[in-house]
């Protein structure tokens, strides 16, 4: 058997039909007319010529962006520090006006590989957490722990607790869902990861626009989260996945995206998808790590960055994973920011943005610009900064 998504048109779709042919439907998309769709390799082609099926593609996979094994683990829970990423963009100097609260409108979905749920330093910030794996959608709590300790660090630079213990994330105090699309090896089928995308827009409630008033981003009404961040990529550009990015963007979501640890000369999937903000690595230093890839559109800290990781402990990791929750942290902040202000939440905007009425206008403008003037192939926009992008936020 092999797993495909068909995209439909669904007045003609009859599901019928594919269990004639050997298939089996694994996941209905609620939000693109697609399905996945588990099939033996040589009924693919009569798959593609049933009525209603517009185009066959073929599953992918995707893996984490973190370079080299773990290291420095702390066995007990040591006093708080805050890494060197959290005050190289300036977090702590926003925490007097923002530190992510919102009265529960702002959430950052992180798409990875789960959540050490009871960590001391994230447990109180993890609102929600989902697993995707397999195409089978599960809130158990076992289903989406995380037997990797990728996605526990990713979330803990983005909201380790401002407490006494361990390490501080960018916002503090902003929700988390964690939705696992990755397995315990760090890898994961593009499937999954566009289910996660649809579970990070429809919410707990599974419910899209639960008030009907068209607003589901920054609707307090409404639990979608205003943020995805994704600290995975893979070579493969697949239809399904990017519309559902579209549909995520297009309802008000920023999503960030690791630009990818292969030094190639552009980002990896889903990063390089221009409604996604890919992010670059920086050392402490300011220099450009080995790995990342280029023309990234912002930078952030992604060397020997110290955060969370299950059992209770802690770890230092690189990869433009790690750069990225540096940004989608940032994000938070803005929006949360805002959204305190004016009570709403800034559209995301484009790539090519440097005003501040959108969010991805307000990081290129704030970031500090290093390499040549204006964005450049290595460090994008520059260096993203919490500080000042959190001012040019409330004017």
């Amino acid at each position: 058997m092999v797993r495909v998504v068909a995209h439909i048109d669904k007045g003609h779709f009859n599901t019928n039909t594919v269990r004639g042919i050997g298939g089996k439907i694994v996941y209905e998309f609620k939000l693109i007319d697609a399905v996945v769709i588990d099939i033996p390799a040589n009924a693919v082609g009569k798959l593609a010529k049933l009525d209603g099926v517009t185009k066959v593609e073929y599953d992918h996979m995707a893996q984490v962006y973190r370079g080299g094994p773990p290291w420095a683990v702390e066995p007990v829970q040591p006093a708080q520090t805050i890494p060197w990423g959290i005050e190289r963009v300036k977090a702590p100097e926003t925490w007097s006006i923002t530190d992510g609260s919102s009265n529960g409108v702002i959430e950052v979905a992180v798409l990875d590989t789960g959540a050490d749920w009871d960590h001391p330093d994230i447990a109180a910030n993890i609102v929600w957490g989902v697993s995707t794996i397999g195409g089978v959608v599960s809130t158990d709590p076992a289903d989406w722990y995380d037997g990797n300790g990728h996605g526990t660090h990713v979330i803990g630079t983005i909201a380790a607790l401002n407490n006494d213990i361990g390490v501080v994330g960018v916002a503090p105090n902003v929700e988390i869902y964690a939705i696992k699309v990755l397995d315990d090896r760090g890898s994961g089928a593009y499937t999954d990861i566009a289910i996660g995308i649809e579970q990070a827009l429809l919410g707990p409630d599974g419910i899209l626009d639960k008030d009907g008033d068209g607003i589901v981003v920054g609707d307090p009404d409404d639990d979608a989260a205003e943020v995805i961040s994704m600290s995975l990529g893979g070579p493969s550009d697949d239809q399904y996945l990017h519309d559902m990015i579209i549909q995520a963007y297009n309802y008000g979501v920023v999503i960030v995206a690791a630009s990818g640890n292969e030094a190639a000369d552009q980002p990896s999937y889903p990063a390089i998808y221009p409604e996604v903000i890919a992010v670059g690595a920086t050392d402490s230093s300011d220099a450009i790590a080995y790995f990342s890839n280029l023309q990234p559109e912002v930078s952030a800290p992604g060397v020997d960055v110290l955060s969370t990781y299950p059992d209770d402990t802690y770890e230092s990791l690189s990869g433009t994973s790690m750069a990225t929750p540096h940004v989608s942290g940032v994000v938070a902040l803005i929006q949360a920011a805002y959204y305190n202000k004016y009570g709403k939440v800034l559209p995301v905007g484009t790539f090519d943005d440097m005003g501040t009425n959108t969010v991805r206008g307000i990081l290129h403008s704030t970031a500090d610009d290093l390499g040549d003037a204006g964005w450049d192939i290595y460090y994008g926009y520059g260096i993203v900064r919490a500080d000042l992008a959190v001012q040019a936020a409330i004017g």
